[in-house]
């Protein structure tokens, strides 16, 4: 209804200034207009017609995609317009306010709008880099010093369309020589289903001390109607099965000791958190007291954890033992402006660790932007990534 409410206004802003503006660019404005309000409409009714989980992967991805592109274009350009009106009514014969000129700027603002939503959903979406974290500190183990962890995160699987893609994401990992590859969470959008094409190709992921994987918020299938509550567990069962096959091993608020060299560490992992201050809707899967009990306060921990508000709410406060978190969650909010020393992200506004390496007292958190994109194919200035993160003393 809003977007709705939008095309009214700017076929009403066209209408009422038509006569002081370029005939011939209004009425190819409005020709064009017409049609993509209608497209707009169908696409989603469709949603009404058939249930969104049914459809496939390039009709998920890339209709969302273009609504969402072509809401980025049209809102624009509408505000573009409403300030035109609101300046009109306070400097009323102005001459820096008169349409054509605004018309001209709405339409270079749109054209901008387009090039970078285009951009970010064909080139960027798919630019894979590599970040290089060192975590210096002195509880390291000697034996661990130099040890190689590589983190990947955030895959939505179920937006990916072909193999290519996630063929780069396994060819990365295993080109880093990883000691240890930790996953953490959301592997998929809906539902486990959406793992099955590329399961073959995770199993070529290997790493000297093996895989490890927690679960992230849609992993649960909890953004699905079931129809009763045994497909849901029946979905759960079916994830951590195929994770099995993988011999992918997961971490259900429980922990390993990894062995190298003669020395230890803990790999700690929890369900995913929801938040106690923002979340009240759903209680938090994530308990840290079973994931941590029979560890000794000598042990460097590292803690797999989805959602980085945990390390913020809970691990800072409760428990200092845990030297490391690892968490994804946020995926830089898919797009930021600013540079590597200042940037504001939309996901700025929800969490206060939202990217990068933090550390607080004697504790690190290293939050990965992901690997993949959460329904529309698209980021700006915040590449996919995975992580390979070095322990030094």
């Amino acid at each position: 209804m809003f977007m709705l409410a939008v095309d009214w206004w700017l076929d009403h802003w066209i209408q009422t200034n038509r006569s002081q503006l370029p005939q011939r660019t209004s009425k190819i404005f409005l020709a064009i207009l017409y049609p993509v309000v209608a497209s707009f409409i169908v696409m989603v009714s469709a949603f009404w017609i058939s249930p969104f989980h049914s459809w496939t992967p390039l009709l998920q991805t890339y209709t969302i995609g273009a609504i969402i592109i072509l809401a980025c274009v049209k809102i624009s350009l509408g505000l573009i317009f409403f300030l035109q009106f609101l300046f009109s009514k306070i400097y009323y014969g102005h001459r820096i306010l008169l349409p054509q000129r605004w018309f001209r700027i709405g339409l270079w603002g749109a054209a901008l709008v387009l090039i970078i939503t285009l951009y970010g959903s064909t080139y960027e979406v798919f630019d894979l880099r590599v970040q290089r974290v060192e975590i210096k500190d002195k509880s390291v183990p000697k034996a661990f010093a130099g040890y190689k962890i590589v983190q990947f995160s955030d895959m939505h699987i179920g937006s990916q369309i072909s193999d290519r893609y996630v063929r780069k994401i396994v060819d990365s990992i295993n080109a880093q020589n990883p000691d240890l590859v930790v996953f953490t969470g959301d592997m998929v959008n809906l539902c486990t289903d959406e793992m099955k094409p590329f399961v073959s190709l995770f199993s070529e992921i290997s790493a000297k001390c093996g895989v490890y994987v927690i679960l992230g918020n849609h992993d649960y299938g909890g953004y699905l109607n079931w129809k009763n509550p045994k497909d849901s567990l029946d979905n759960n069962q079916r994830m951590l099965d195929i994770y099995q096959s993988l011999n992918w091993r997961v971490l259900q608020n429980s922990h390993i000791y990894l062995y190298h060299g003669g020395d230890s560490i803990v790999l700690a992992g929890v369900d995913n958190y929801y938040s106690n201050k923002k979340s009240k809707r759903r209680h938090s899967l994530a308990d840290t007291k079973q994931a941590l009990s029979g560890t000794s306060p000598a042990d460097f921990i590292v803690m797999l954890s989805h959602n980085p508000q945990h390390f913020e709410e809970e691990l800072t406060m409760n428990n200092p033992e845990v030297n490391l978190t690892l968490s994804g969650h946020s995926h830089g909010g898919q797009m930021a402006i600013g540079t590597e020393k200042f940037q504001f992200s939309p996901s700025r506004l929800t969490l206060r660790y939202w990217q990068g390496l933090h550390h607080e007292g004697n504790q690190y958190l290293f939050v990965n932007t992901g690997c993949g994109f959460n329904v529309f194919p698209f980021r700006v200035n915040m590449k996919p990534a995975i992580s390979v993160i070095t322990l030094k003393i």
